[in-house]
């Protein structure tokens, strides 16, 4: 269902400021006053030297004064005074503050001074109705950020950028707005009505999305709820399973304010089998468990943009084996052979800019291993292919960018993307730069190398063909898209104070094909024409040795 705001102003919030007064009858004309002073209730007309304005905060006199020059010095009527009061009333209420105005007060008149008074209208209280689970603070405090908690006068664009906003929230799946008087002159009440979003959804996922060196073919299964306790916490869980691959991630994330301020911590596990057949028989795997703890922030968001910034902090821990026995490839001094941890502090920054034509997306990550928590800091010399053994502790910087273009040639969209990490450490396994495969440049095996520093980068034209529906489960209207998806792909990896890959630039060519048969179901395979040679050091096939990558997406709820 398609998700809908509405929001109704009150007339009267309007007519408060806004009414006429009535004629009067003609009355002998009265003198300017001079140096005297005279009820304004008790003159028909009077000259004006000049016009105060009090109260007034969004729009300084300057700006209203264009509006009250043209009453100053000369004589005016009441209705004429009346239209001066209609006139700022409507110059806030075009600008969004329809809840403010002018209002006249009887006063004393003094050198022809004339004050009007300037109501500046808030947003007196939130009413929420129709949420079951998801708590009525969650909603209100965010709409209540349009007047920095009643701080600042209403803006009813403001409100509606902020009613936009939260119908993007995956909790909701519709909210009607209701805006109407208050007790007191410039109060507005605010009803809002929510229809919350089913918060429970479930994922399979079937690839071939790893190294062939684990078994390529993974099933993979997500778990997530997005509102576990009504205030807006979610958990979800990752299963994948492969021929040698067994792995497993939780994530429990919390809102810590309306801003959006959230902390959430993960944790991971995995273990993985070479089964490849040179090398099955030495039963060669690995364990690795990762925790990590974030910190996010947006400064800035809009409905078409966004710039966030985060901390996360990591603790990762792996395990080698041969057999019973620890392999020493990650062996270093003074702990155990074949064990290696890593404490990286990362520092990201994001910033989103959307338009009807186009999405740009940028993405920066620094990362500083630390000597803490036991990290793996005094590699052994042992490392006997190394010039330069690595260790835990390294700076890294990983900059990432994506630009989406919609087009009117055939109405095809163009996809750039853009991968760098640089490095001036040797690097551990578990933060080195993979390249090769379905997210980097297809046409190779997934992971086919990785060094230090690595630049990938892609570029696909994505052709709609048609609709290809299938009843009963392509519903709306842009169901059953179907894309065809040419590309160019290239990536190109070193290291540092070691000796790189054999072949350390690869780059590709191919055409891929996307079915979305409906918004929980997607396909898509590529193919890919790798351009230059690369030994991948197996002679075993895998389907990946003709450049063949697909996936297939299905929601069940």
């Amino acid at each position: 269902m398609k998700k809908i705001i509405t929001v109704i102003i009150a007339i009267g919030l309007f007519l408060s400021f806004g009414g006429k007064a009535p004629a009067s009858d003609p009355s002998p004309v009265l003198p300017p006053l001079e140096d005297g002073k005279a009820r304004l209730s008790a003159v028909e007309k009077v000259y004006v030297k000049g016009i105060r304005l009090e109260d007034n905060t969004v729009f300084s006199d300057e700006v209203l004064g264009t509006i009250t020059a043209a009453y100053e010095n000369r004589e005016i009527t009441a209705e004429e005074l009346q239209e001066l009061k209609d006139k700022l009333t409507r110059y806030y209420v075009a600008n969004g503050y329809i809840n403010s105005g002018a209002i006249i007060l009887d006063q004393d008149i003094r050198d022809g001074i004339i004050s009007l008074q300037i109501i500046e209208g808030k947003l007196s209280q939130t009413k929420v109705s129709g949420n079951t689970w998801l708590m009525d603070s969650y909603i209100s405090k965010r709409l209540e950020l349009a007047t920095r908690g009643g701080k600042d006068p209403l803006n009813v664009n403001k409100l509606q950028q902020h009613l936009k906003l939260l119908k993007q929230d995956p909790r909701i799946d519709n909210i009607n707005a209701n805006l109407g008087p208050g007790l007191e002159l410039g109060q507005s009440i605010l009803d809002v009505e929510v229809d919350e979003a089913r918060p429970y959804h479930m994922t399979l996922r079937f690839n071939n999305y790893h190294a062939p060196s684990i078994g390529s073919y993974s099933g993979e299964i997500d778990l997530s709820h997005l509102n576990l306790t009504g205030w807006g916490d979610s958990l979800s869980a990752h299963y994948a399973l492969t021929e040698g691959l067994d792995d497993y991630s939780f994530r429990y994330a919390i809102p810590l304010t309306r801003w959006g301020t959230t902390l959430s911590f993960e944790m991971s596990q995995t273990e993985a089998v070479v089964v490849s057949e040179e090398f099955k028989d030495k039963d060669i795997r690995s364990e690795t468990e990762n925790y990590s703890l974030s910190l996010h922030h947006p400064f800035y968001k809009t409905l078409s943009g966004e710039f966030s910034m985060g901390l996360t902090l990591e603790r990762s821990e792996s395990k080698t084996f041969m057999g019973d026995d620890p392999f020493p490839f990650t062996s270093y001094e003074g702990d155990d052979v074949g064990v290696y941890k890593v404490t990286p502090l990362r520092f990201y920054q994001e910033w989103v800019k959307r338009s009807m034509s186009q999405v740009i997306a940028l993405r920066s990550t620094f990362s500083f291993g630390l000597d803490m928590l036991d990290a793996t800091v005094d590699i052994s010399e042992d490392w006997f292919w190394m010039e330069s053994p690595p260790n835990a502790e390294f700076i890294t910087w990983l900059g990432q960018f994506q630009w989406l273009r919609r087009l009117k040639l055939l109405e095809s969209q163009l996809l750039f993307k853009l991968d760098m990490s640089l490095s001036n450490d040797p690097l551990l396994p578990v933060e080195k730069f993979a390249i090769g495969g379905s997210s980097t440049v297809r046409g190779y095996r997934e992971n086919l190398m990785t060094t230090d520093n690595g630049l990938v980068t892609s570029l696909e034209w994505r052709v709609p063909l048609g609709h290809l529906k299938i009843p009963g489960l392509s519903k709306g209207p842009d169901d059953g898209l179907l894309q065809l998806c040419p590309f160019f792909d290239f990536g190109h990896g070193w290291n540092v104070d070691n000796p790189d890959p054999s072949t350390n630039s690869i780059y590709s060519t191919g055409i891929g094909a996307s079915w979305t048969v409906s918004k929980i179901i997607n396909a898509e395979i590529y193919w890919g024409k790798s351009l230059k040679d690369a030994d991948d050091g197996s002679d075993e096939y895998d389907i990946q040795d003709d450049g063949i990558h697909f996936q297939f997406n299905m929601g069940l709820f």
